[in-house]
């Protein structure tokens, strides 16, 4: 039988799946110690690199050729289902999870001298706003410019070249370990907070490995099936029900903290965030670069993690748009929205009559954040089932588009391929799961991400070079 990429990719991530299941402390450790040694030496470069992305992201918006066409044809999608597909893949489960703990965690960061909500929530919106989004958006733009303009495969290795060998094809096995890690980290941890929001509904703590690994099976099921039955059955499906729920989770929120006060924390954080982004976007304060490497270089390269799929997917969902359109819509509309979300909840809880507990909680444990913050309305079982279907519907919307995009990426979209694809993320998972750990899982989910934001450069340029150098500019919509 001839060995395909396929195949290579596949056997090659199976084996990392069955190392992280039969050694799942040394193997965790191992890898925490190298990210480790990597973000001492490279935090100002991979800060530098995702501050130029966004910069060039804003040069493409306001030049000529935002006006190009992503291919010839209308969009495939409705703006709707575009915007609830791409925000759903791109970071849905992340706001249930931080929502309410990032800005009260960050209450006491070092950057916060004066322990403000409003500074809070601007270092919580340079960690998941414009900076992120244009990490999505690049990967995305240039996967959609070789596909649609340059008629090449959906793959990250023909955004380099249109003849690939075996040495240029590693590179979408590079894509696929990014793929893995950062997804089986945002699954490990989504499942951490479902358990204990769980936990707080029933009053107890007899939830332990046993339900969580019960749990990412159900969950496992659930988004192979969806990913079988394909794009527009599944995940535009999901999505829509995703959107439609948090949308209806966060009118409840604002509407029971205060229209009023929201909006006014709203303008003020909306202004102290981009005066505070020229002040962390080029250098990192060394008085303070522990806690900088820790929470916003380890963030920025959870993006780049997930670029792969989740630029590749939106790059799939995206042909018809312009690259003006597309840029301002993958970036703005989210980090827009992702700015209100944290206002309500995070903004919201520090004027809560049981602030000073949710804060006291936040500091023990990351997931009692939210939980917690519920207790202050009249209806806290039904807010904390809502934020656990959404957290489990949004973590399926991302492990379903993954599979999905990894089968893409392998060029075999067989079903039995997806199924296979499916068990190696469920192997690592399993293994972050046993260890249950929060911030553990924050760092092996950007294992894959340190080499894949270098080769993000030489994307770049390739994309640069075909932009400028094609008659692509006389093609405009």
């Amino acid at each position: 039988m001839k060995v395909t990429f396929n195949h290579l990719s596949l056997g090659l991530s199976i084996t990392v799946a069955l190392i992280f299941l039969v050694f799942p402390k040394h193997s965790i450790d191992v890898v925490n110690n190298v990210v480790g040694v990597l973000l001492l030496t490279f935090d100002t470069t991979f800060l530098l690199i995702i501050t130029s992305i966004l910069l060039l992201c804003l040069i493409l918006i306001i030049s000529p050729y935002g006006k190009v066409k992503l291919g010839n044809s209308t969009p495939e999608f409705s703006n709707l289902s575009w915007f609830s597909m791409l925000f759903a893949a791109g970071m849905g489960s992340g706001l249930i999870f931080w929502g309410v703990a990032e800005p009260i965690f960050h209450l006491s960061s070092p950057l916060n001298s004066t322990n403000d909500i409003i500074i809070a929530l601007s270092i919580t919106n340079f960690h998941w706003g414009l900076h992120a989004w244009s990490i999505y958006a690049f990967s995305g733009l240039i996967i959609a410019w070789f596909t649609y303009n340059k008629g090449r495969k959906m793959t990250i290795s023909y955004t380099l070249s249109s003849k690939t060998g075996y040495l240029l094809k590693s590179v979408d096995i590079l894509a696929v370990f990014s793929i893995l890690f950062g997804v089986s980290g945002t699954l490990a941890n989504s499942i951490a907070l479902i358990q204990t929001g769980l936990n707080s509904i029933f009053e107890s703590e007899v939830l332990g490995l046993k339900f969580r690994v019960i749990l990412l099976l159900f969950i496992a099921v659930i988004f192979t099936l969806s990913s079988l039955s394909g794009l527009k059955k599944g995940v535009q499906l999901l999505s829509n029900f995703n959107v439609f729920l948090a949308s209806a989770l966060l009118l409840v929120i604002i509407f029971c903290v205060g229209v009023a006060p929201l909006s006014s924390l709203f303008f003020e954080e909306l202004i102290d965030y981009f005066l505070f982004l020229p002040k962390v976007s080029f250098s990192i304060n060394e008085a303070n670069a522990e806690w900088s490497r820790a929470w916003t270089i380890v963030y920025l390269l959870w993006w780049v993690a997930w670029a792969p799929f989740t630029g590749l997917f939106i790059a799939r969902i995206s042909k018809g748009r312009t690259i003006r359109e597309f840029l301002i819509c993958v970036i703005g509309v989210p980090t827009l929205i992702s700015m209100i979300w944290f206002v309500a909840f995070g903004g919201g809880s520090s004027i809560m009559s049981n602030y000073s507990t949710i804060e006291t909680e936040v500091m023990k444990d990351y997931t009692q954040g939210i939980f917690t913050f519920f207790d202050a309305f009249q209806y806290p079982l039904l807010l904390s089932l809502i934020a656990i279907v959404l957290l489990i519907t949004f973590v399926i919307t991302s492990a379903d588009s993954a599979v999905y995009v990894t089968a893409l990426l392998t060029e075999e979209e067989s079903k039995t391929n997806k199924m296979m694809w499916s068990l190696v993320m469920i192997g690592i998972t399993l293994a972050l799961i046993y260890e249950n750990n929060v911030d553990l899982n924050k760092v092996i989910a950007i294992a894959g991400a340190i080499p894949f934001i270098f080769l993000l450069i030489f994307q770049g340029i390739s994309f640069l070079f075909s932009l400028v150098n094609s008659n692509g500019i006389e093609n405009k919509k």
